[in-house]
């Protein structure tokens, strides 16, 4: 069990890549139509590879410092014996939930077309999301030894690379639409479930009963035979699936539009990721699981569990199931915001509210910001996120764009506590971008608008 729960703290206190709300009202960053498929550039640009667009982001309805602890200079996880059993449980919801993106721009360009006011882009970007969610029920058992069922513990993820072409245009003077297609080659996915996970204390050692399933594409795994025949995949050796072939194919789409209400108030609405994911049937590995386990070396103490269950994930015994192939829905999202500017744009204040729908639950932001635009080519924004109700995170953005190039960085994790090691643990998101890129040709019409 020690290895199951390893993996679990791994998703939960991973650092990924993905959207940074501080950037939505900042001009002139190329990766801003990931929001909008509406807004563009503010002129035509060249992606450095790579360094084009790189974001970080984690997320869920904990914060890091939920489950790790510091002692000294040592960084804790809750499941630590030196952690007291109402330490470990004192910030942990019913449901404890993570997600995590990966978008990491490869290749990028755009340019407006001759009449300057409509705008196309290309890009191709590696992608990937997790998300793991595991019961208080679970920790609950791990401190102080009280019998539950872990019903929904899994986790799961999916890597994939995105090419998509981008085309924004006005179909009035102040309404512009935008529309962004996208198609998807598919890496590897993992996903792993537990209907049931029911443990109990006997007189000299745990049970459980565990009804459980598990898919996994892009990676092999090799199997193995029971003492009664029964054919079980072996997870003590496995590793990428060497094929040349993706292990699925996709396809998404966004679309969105800005309309400005005023000559200084433009609203902002979009829905992203329409679309679907299927996995091939070749090369998918499907488990099933329904045993009875039991497991010795269990003390409970006053203060909780001395010594924890040993189970790995090798000795649940997943049977072997016939593969098919799975369909399954692109996590999407919707993003709405309005800015107001004041003197000559110089200055703006946003409202920014976003949703992202997990597998199990809707994650929601909300997001106030202030933007300055001292010179054309510097801007700055400062923002605060309400997340869930549940606390926020201060974020800071710095973007320079002159004719030449385009560099841009922001976060929300400069004011948040730290551990020794740099890891921000006092809030529930954290958010990293960067970017550099090229800048080419003259400012698009509606941007020149915009300016005088």
């Amino acid at each position: 069990m020690k290895k199951i729960f390893c993996i679990v703290f791994t998703l939960l206190t991973t650092v990924a890549i993905a959207q940074n709300p501080t950037t939505y009202f900042m001009e002139g960053t190329p990766l801003r139509s990931q929001w909008n498929p509406a807004f563009a550039s503010q002129r035509g640009y060249v992606n450095i590879p790579v360094l084009g667009g790189l974001q970080a982001n984690v997320q869920g309805n904990i914060a890091l410092d939920d489950i790790l602890c510091t002692n000294g200079s040592e960084l804790l996880t809750i499941l630590s014996s030196s952690v007291s059993a109402d330490r470990a449980l004192s910030g942990l919801q019913d449901m404890n939930r993570f997600g995590m993106g990966l978008n990491m721009n490869i290749l990028g360009f755009g340019a407006y077309t001759k009449n300057g006011k409509n705008f196309w882009s290309f890009d191709v970007s590696l992608r990937a999301d997790a998300g793991v969610r595991a019961p208080y029920e679970l920790f609950d058992f791990l401190k102080r030894g009280n019998s539950g069922n872990f019903a929904n513990l899994g986790a799961d993820i999916n890597t994939y690379v995105e090419a998509g072409f981008t085309y924004s245009f006005p179909i009035m003077d102040k309404l512009y639409l935008g529309v962004r297609g996208k198609f998807l080659a598919g890496a590897m996915q993992a996903s792993f479930n537990f209907d049931e996970f029911d443990a109990y204390l006997g007189e000299d050692r745990w049970y459980a009963h565990v009804v459980g399933s598990m898919s996994v594409t892009g990676a092999e795994l090799p199997t193995k035979r029971l003492d009664d025949g029964t054919l079980v995949y072996d997870f003590e050796d496995f590793g990428v699936r060497d094929e040349d072939a993706p292990g699925g194919y996709g396809f998404g789409i966004d679309v969105g539009a800005t309309y400005d209400v005023l000559p200084n108030l433009q609203v902002s609405l979009s829905v992203n990721d329409i679309g679907f994911m299927s996995w091939s049937k070749k090369g998918t590995s499907i488990g099933q699981l329904n045993k009875d386990l039991e497991f010795e070396g269990v003390e409970v103490s006053t203060d909780g569990v001395v010594s924890q269950p040993r189970l790995d994930l090798d000795e649940l015994n997943f049977v072997v199931k016939e593969a098919d192939s799975r369909t399954k829905a692109l996590r999407a999202s919707v993003n709405a915001g309005g800015e107001y500017n004041f003197f000559d744009r110089k200055i703006g204040l946003g409202l920014f509210y976003s949703a992202k729908f997990w597998e199990y639950k809707t994650q929601h932001n909300l997001t106030a910001s202030a933007n300055f635009r001292p010179m054309q080519w510097l801007h700055l924004s400062g923002s605060y996120s309400f997340i869930n109700n549940r606390g926020g995170a201060v974020g800071l953005a710095l973007n320079i764009c002159p004719k030449g190039f385009n560099l841009f960085v922001a976060t929300d994790m400069l004011l948040s506590r730290k551990t020794p090691q740099w890891i921000p643990i006092s809030q529930s998101n954290v958010n990293v971008t960067f970017g550099l890129g090229i800048n080419i040709g003259k400012k698009g019409l509606r941007n020149v608008e915009s300016d005088e």
